[in-house]
């Protein structure tokens, strides 16, 4: 019987994106997930997000990156709790409940399974299975560099990823030292896959659903993984339309907006065109506050927004 998986990473608090890639999913009858990791730090429904997924039946979930933001706050004192930057971090401990908290926190880090006789093996970060050729070659910033404010649409970003892997010598070598199988991540928001030639190693990383940066506007990703009883497998990358403006002004009457405005507003750029921002604006930040001999880190409230206000007025 052929097994049909929905796979999906970094929800970042959006939980009305998450709803409309679990609905869209199992519309389709996709009843098993996988799940990839950062749930919360961006859109102000991180408690809501982790709550969906703890309901998940059939899911294979681990925890990611930013999870560890809000593991570093257990314990401390919340009186110095006092930097701009920081600020998200702070909303988000204490807006998601202690249940959901230890939930999330003991999430392992990695997942073995496997269905059909195919082995699967998941991680947050590519970098766990490939090193830095991810992000070196292909990631979120560098991608914003590279179309600027172009139209990108999937057949484009899957050609030049495939390209790019295709072309180096490296990242073959690294990829026929793997085992077979397939190697699910996320953590670059980027949605792409590539099979090796020649090899059964396919590697997937679904993209972003709560936060996509891979350019391509007016969608949100997700994946779905057919693996036949024979032990063949098939990818479709899927994307679902999402009322961002609708989004984006219910998040602007948050507790989080009010609490983390900087952070929230740098988020809705990304938003709504699809791209990297927040790598810029903390390398703007990082030097506005030397130029102001400001080295206080993580930045104060004071230096965070003067800088956020100083990167608006350069456009």
């Amino acid at each position: 019987m052929t097994e049909r998986i929905g796979i999906l990473s970094d929800v970042h608090g959006n939980l009305p994106a998450l709803k409309t890639v679990l609905e869209d999913a199992k519309s389709r009858g996709i009843g098993r997930f996988v799940v990839a990791g950062d749930y919360c730090l961006s859109g102000a429904w991180p408690d809501g997000c982790i709550s969906t997924l703890k309901d998940l039946e059939n899911a294979y979930i681990i925890r990611g990156n930013e999870e560890r933001y809000l593991e570093n706050l257990i314990g401390k004192d919340q009186s110095t709790w006092t930097d701009g930057q920081m600020q998200i971090s702070y909303w988000n401990y204490r807006n998601i409940r202690k249940e959901n908290l230890d939930y999330v926190l003991g999430l392992p880090h990695t997942i073995d399974f496997s269905c059909n006789g195919v082995d699967f093996h998941v991680a947050h970060g590519s970098d766990t299975f490939l090193g830095e050729c991810e992000f070196g070659k292909f990631g979120p910033a560098l991608l914003a560099k590279k179309y600027g404010d172009a139209g990108v649409t999937p057949e484009v970003l899957r050609h030049d990823i495939t390209s790019l892997l295709d072309e180096d010598p490296k990242v073959q070598e690294k990829l026929k030292n793997l085992d077979k199988g397939v190697y699910i991540f996320g953590h670059s928001h980027v949605q792409w896959s590539y099979q090796l030639k020649d090899s059964n190693v396919l590697l997937i990383n679904p993209g972003s659903c709560g936060l996509p940066l891979d350019c391509i506007r007016g969608s949100i990703p997700y994946d779905i993984l057919s693996v036949t009883d024979a032990g063949e497998v098939r990818l479709e990358e899927i994307r679902v339309t999402f009322d961002k403006d609708a989004y984006v002004d219910c998040l602007k009457q948050t507790t989080q907006y009010a609490h983390a405005r900087v952070w929230t507003e740098v988020i809705v750029r990304e938003l709504m065109t699809a791209r990297e921002h927040l790598t810029f604006f903390l390398q703007f930040a990082d030097q506005y506050a030397r130029e102001i001999g400001d080295t206080r880190r993580p930045f104060s409230v004071e230096t965070w927004e003067a800088a956020y206000d100083a990167w608006l007025k350069r456009g």
